[in-house]
């Protein structure tokens, strides 16, 4: 998740911040050599936030973000994010965004993220259990 107000950069982008190449950011093992905590741990392309890594290269300490269940309207989802906070299988959100089914999704380094007020309005438009679809009844 990218907290509102966060602007995220990949390890290229806080490389390139902080004046060093991208081979020699993932040699000295990336973030966690700087003192970075990525905005989405576990995940394959880890993001950091652009003003600890602007601290990092100021040679400062860069402040702990709030703690709390803060959850933002604007906060950017990734997908496994999105199916966390739907309570489904992350290859649910994968097909439904695949299918059109789950639009407004944007490209954050490479990562497509949704907002959780989009999120929330799509999910609430659904029509509910039992509504359409299935099998047509056979005639009599």
């Amino acid at each position: 998740m990218i907290p509102h107000g966060s602007d995220a950069v990949d390890g290229r982008g806080a490389a390139e911040i902080l004046g060093i190449s991208y081979k020699t950011w993932r040699n000295k093992g990336g973030g966690a050599a700087y003192g970075l905590a990525p905005l989405n741990p576990g995940r394959k392309t880890l993001l950091y936030d652009r003003t600890h890594v602007e601290a990092a290269r100021d040679g400062q300490q860069p402040q702990a973000p709030p703690q709390g269940s803060d959850k933002h309207p604007a906060d950017l989802l990734d997908e496994q994010d999105a199916a966390a906070e739907l309570s489904v299988k992350y290859a649910t959100i994968r097909h439904d965004r695949a299918a059109g089914r789950l639009p407004g999704w944007t490209d954050v380094c490479g990562v497509a993220h949704i907002k959780r007020a989009t999120l929330d309005r799509v999910i609430a438009a659904r029509p509910g259990q039992g509504v359409g679809g299935g099998r047509p009844r056979k005639p009599r």
